[in-house]
């Protein structure tokens, strides 16, 4: 079976299909030349300037054996293969998926999905042309979306067709009839209307499909998954995209490439972003700035709480010098005076309780003996000290011995 015939037997089994317009994106594919085996001649992957571009083309399908992205048709496996080669090139820094399609086949997207998930290198995509269902399934699963000004986003939704022939055999005089060993056996077939059962069936499958696009789309991009079920598959310019949160940013210019296949910014994207580079360099200055002058606020109220500090320590230090010098009947020099300020909380109160300690275990001789002891047969002598008392009592006693 050739390939379009395929596609349109897929079609006719209900397929599930995540396409804006199918019938458009079959009429694009250049069946000729794939027909004769011709690959692109445009590859649908390239490095440049440690960049790897994956293109991506036309109607999306599960599988191809030979990459015809530039006859209109791009397969799954192709686009999950080029990012795992730009992740195994060292020479590659970054992917870029440049996308102009209007979706495909719900089937097999899960592919390339995962195989962004898993890059090690960043990817973002660019929308060089539209990029509608299917398409934007894979391109939201990107960190960054950029499209061109013309671009056409959305068709958010999937679906499966039904071809009624039975009206069409009628007229041409044919009736068909069916005799069935089950009401599933023989199925949503051509020939007869579909049942009701048929029917739910059908619908089932669409809304759990549509279920798990909606939510991808709501996961990768911090939109509400029944907001975009309320869009019912509408499709937006690239402004209303961006408006939306289904875009990051718009290219002010139709998509460039050089020679090498680089994306260029036009000057007005430029001179965009290097208005914004420069404000928030001024933003942050001046918030720099702000944090200096408190930094320096701060310094100088704690300085200033520093000396009040210390004066408040010298005058009490002072004051126990003074009391120490009245303690000890000491006239302190400068000198002394400055090694006490000097000496810590714990070195100066070590002194201090020195020197008071001793003030107080020192005894307390008498200056004079009393009359009392005098007539006692002790010697006064007045002015005298312990040493003279001492030799005064010692010829008393001797004088007595000898009477």
């Amino acid at each position: 079976m050739n390939l379009k015939a395929q596609i349109q037997h897929d079609i006719e089994r209900h397929e599930l299909m995540a396409c804006y317009d199918l019938q458009g994106s079959l009429n694009i594919i250049n069946f000729a030349r794939i027909g004769k085996g011709e690959p692109s001649e445009v590859a649908g992957y390239r490095v440049a300037d440690g960049v790897a571009t994956v293109y991506v083309r036309g109607l999306l399908v599960p599988k191809m054996d030979v990459d015809f992205s530039d006859w209109g048709i791009t397969g799954y496996n192709h686009i999950a293969e080029y990012i795992e080669q730009a992740n195994a090139d060292p020479m590659v820094n970054s992917i870029v998926l440049d996308i102009d399609s209007g979706g495909g086949y719900v089937a097999g997207i899960e592919g390339p999905t995962e195989a962004i998930y898993q890059s090690t290198k960043p990817i973002e995509t660019f929308v060089s042309g539209d990029m509608y269902s299917a398409a934007y399934w894979l391109g939201a699963s990107a960190k960054k979306i950029t499209a061109t000004k013309t671009s056409g986003i959305g068709s958010i939704g999937v679906y499966v067709v039904h071809a009624e022939e039975s009206q069409a055999l009628a007229n041409h005089g044919i009736t068909y009839s069916m005799f069935r060993s089950g009401k599933w056996k023989g199925s949503f077939n051509s020939f007869t209307p579909l049942s009701d059962d048929e029917k739910e069936r059908l619908q089932q499958g669409v809304n759990e499909s549509a279920s798990n696009f909606f939510n991808h789309v709501a996961a990768n991009r911090d939109l509400d998954a029944k907001t975009i079920k309320g869009w019912e598959g509408d499709t937006f310019n690239a402004q209303q995209a961006k408006d939306y949160g289904l875009i990051d940013s718009i290219a002010s210019q139709a998509a460039t490439y050089t020679a090498l296949n680089t994306y260029q910014m036009s000057e007005e994207d430029s001179m965009t972003e290097l208005e914004q580079a420069q404000a928030k360099i001024a933003e942050l200055q001046s918030a720099q700035a702000l944090a200096e002058q408190a930094k320096q606020a701060a310094e100088a109220k704690a300085k200033a709480a520093e000396d009040a500090l210390k004066d408040i320590k010298a005058k009490a230090r002072e004051a126990q010098i003074n009391e120490l010098a009245e303690l000890t009947g000491k006239e302190f020099t400068a000198e002394e005076k400055s090694d006490f300020a000097d000496m810590t909380d714990r070195q100066f109160a070590s002194a201090f309780n020195t020197a008071k300690a001793i003030k107080e275990s020192a005894p307390k001789m008498p200056i004079s003996f009393t009359d009392e002891q005098a007539n006692q047969g002790q010697t006064l002598i007045p002015g005298s000290g312990i040493d003279a008392r001492f030799e005064a009592a010692k010829q008393a006693a001797q004088a007595k011995l000898g009477a």
